[in-house]
């Protein structure tokens, strides 16, 4: 084994106590949680703007002090000429290799500084170089090295919510933002228990950029409402969220069929019964593909805070365009001849489709399907028309709609538009989230 750098200092072990597991039972006790931010990699490159001191997961003594602001390598030996297997290498930014016999590694920062991994994608921001507070545990299995950011769900909340609304969104949006977020970290955790941590970082879980993302404004929010959830007959309630309704949320069991109706997910207008806003609900047909081609003054027909084609959006599709997105889908159809509406909830979402080919005929259910087998949509809230040519025949389909997302529960920019209103947080939640409270959990 190759001696270990003389800058390389010798540090007392610093214990770590984390809380594994299910969160939401951990009532009156901050709850940790355990995010996967990397997984399946060759290597980890990580640096700390204090320095960061290198761990085992188990004994009385650390393995190393790195310096601050220095770009070290985590390595499988394996994967090096002449290695053997077992353990881990250690590379400096000079190149030279230490060998470790651990397969496992903690990673911390000095009190109140962080610690930056390196080539972490798929935010937002277009940021790869991220900073985490807490703890990093570096993992190496036969699939690669696994990151995992262990963190109390505080924190955690920091770099959540700026990454799932803009920061500059009015502050009791920002506050119900905190607690939906809240709420989901503990109703989700452990869903990636299988490969050794609670969440992931993405938006299958929830969107989470580490102290990177972190803000004043959102930071205050998190705070505000610190250990707040929502519950719904004493139970914790999944308060799922998504961008832009539209002019209407949808249930649950609408976008997601084979779900059971939640009755704190129940689709509601984004819009009071004292605003004049020319459109009632259940629609037919024909009043709601006139309704998805105009944005009525809604909670969330809000300029300022989401674009115009996430309010209402159109685009015309060239025939064999989508028929691909469809064949990736569902396989082949052959030409695409019709996409029909077959069945569509109260609020406009679309619920089932039939995809008409010169070879077979598919029937589609459930937005995420149906969004994806027509090439991504914004929503599921949509209408289609063929463009025929002098044949009849279909050479492109103009497909228009309303909102951006799953439409399930609180619409952000909703949220945004009542706080310029002058609601309360507790107010939009209790909109959006029918038959729920606000309850301090710890």
């Amino acid at each position: 084994m190759k001696p270990l750098l003389s800058r390389l200092k010798w540090v007392l072990l610093v214990s770590l106590a984390f809380v594994a597991g299910q969160p939401e039972r951990c009532e009156g006790v901050l709850p940790h949680i355990r995010v996967g931010i990397l997984r399946r990699q060759p290597q980890v490159s990580f640096s700390g703007p204090a320095g960061v001191t290198i761990e085992p997961p188990r004994g009385d003594k650390p393995v190393a002090v790195i310096p601050a602001n220095e770009t070290w390598v985590i390595r499988n030996p394996s994967s090096l000429p002449l290695r053997g297997k077992g353990g881990v290498v250690l590379i400096s930014p000079a190149g030279i290799e230490t060998d470790l016999p651990e397969s496992s590694l903690h990673l911390t920062a000095p009190e109140g500084s962080t610690v930056t991994i390196h080539g972490v994608e798929g935010h937002w921001d277009q940021r790869t170089d991220r900073d985490y507070r807490g703890a990093i545990e570096v993992t190496f299995s036969a699939q690669g090295f696994i990151v995992v950011n262990v963190v109390d769900i505080e924190t955690y909340l920091r770099g959540v919510v700026p990454s799932e609304m803009p920061e500059t969104y009015p502050l009791a949006a920002l506050q119900a933002q905190a607690v939906a977020a809240r709420g989901q970290a503990l109703m989700k955790a452990g869903r990636h228990r299988s490969e050794g941590f609670d969440l992931c970082s993405t938006q299958h879980c929830q969107v989470y950029g580490g102290a990177t993302s972190e803000d004043p404004r959102s930071d205050q929010a998190v705070a505000s409402t610190f250990g707040q959830v929502l519950v719904y007959h004493g139970r914790l309630a999944d308060t799922l969220y998504s961008s832009t309704c539209g002019g209407h949320t949808a249930n649950n069991e609408d976008y997601w069929p084979g779900t059971s109706p939640i009755p704190y997910l129940r689709g509601v207008c984004d819009f009071e019964p004292e605003d004049r806003v020319n459109c009632a609900f259940p629609m037919d047909e024909q009043q709601v593909q006139a309704y998805l081609k105009y944005a009525p003054a809604v909670h969330c027909n809000q300029p300022a805070y989401a674009k115009a084609d996430k309010i209402r959006w159109w685009s015309v599709v060239r025939r064999d365009e989508l028929e691909k997105d469809i064949r990736d889908a569902v396989g082949d159809i052959g030409a695409l001849l019709e996409v029909r509406v077959l069945d569509r909830a109260p609020s406009g979402l679309v619920r089932t489709i039939a995809v008409i080919g010169t070879k077979r005929l598919v029937k589609l259910n459930g937005g995420s399907a149906i969004r994806r087998a027509l090439g991504g949509i914004n929503s599921a809230a949509f209408a289609m028309q063929a463009i025929p040519d002098q044949n009849g025949t279909p050479v492109a389909f103009t497909i228009w709609g309303a909102g951006w997302g799953h439409q399930v529960g609180m619409c952000q920019v909703g949220a945004a538009g009542l706080a310029d209103r002058g609601w309360e947080y507790e107010q939009i939640l209790s909109k959006y989230y029918t038959g729920c409270r606000v309850e301090k959990r710890y």
